[in-house]
């Protein structure tokens, strides 16, 4: 007599929970070249005792300090599982309150940019179910930007490729 097997049931790939970071090395340029600015306009203030270089200065450090989350690839800028949408500096978003979900691709030149676009409910902030960020991320880099009922999230600064992302988060809204 064969005895059925009772092993626990593997969730197919594409609705598995994910969450993706920002794709390695996506603001390297940003945060160095600010730091450099700031060396050289520092340089210069001291060298020349001119106030351009400690202007420059200046703004190469704020420079450096908006794009450095650009930098963390560990924190999770994107996630879902079958209940809800992650969105950093942004929040929690249960699937009963998007209304609308599509990726929007365009080309500029050689670029090839994907931007994922949520419509809700109502508005965002009201269809949040719990709300991410703090003070500062307000005046750093952010993936995504929202207005009204509409999310903004950029794809093409992500580790995992924007096809993919668009695959799994529709499989995730139909179970």
């Amino acid at each position: 007599m064969d005895t059925p097997s009772f092993r626990p049931e593997k969730p197919e790939p594409e609705t598995a929970a994910f969450a993706v970071g920002y794709r390695p090395h996506q603001g390297d340029m940003m945060v160095y070249g600010g730091g450099a600015l700031t060396i050289f306009g520092l340089v210069g203030t001291i060298v020349h005792a001119s106030p351009l270089g400690f202007i420059a200065s200046a703004v190469g450090t704020l420079s450096a300090v908006y794009f450095v989350p650009t930098m963390d690839v560990r924190s999770p800028q994107l996630g879902a599982n079958k209940d809800e949408l992650f969105i950093a500096k942004i929040g929690v978003l249960p699937w009963s309150q998007v209304e609308e979900m599509y990726v929007q691709y365009r080309a500029l030149r050689t670029m090839r940019l994907a931007t994922l676009i949520v419509r809700t409910r109502g508005k965002v902030t009201d269809a949040l179910e719990r709300s991410d960020g703090t003070f500062w991320g307000k005046f750093s880099a952010q993936n995504a930007r929202f207005s009204g009922n509409t999310l903004k999230v950029q794809l093409h600064t992500l580790a995992m490729e924007p096809q993919d992302v668009e695959r799994r988060l529709l499989a995730l809204r139909r179970t």
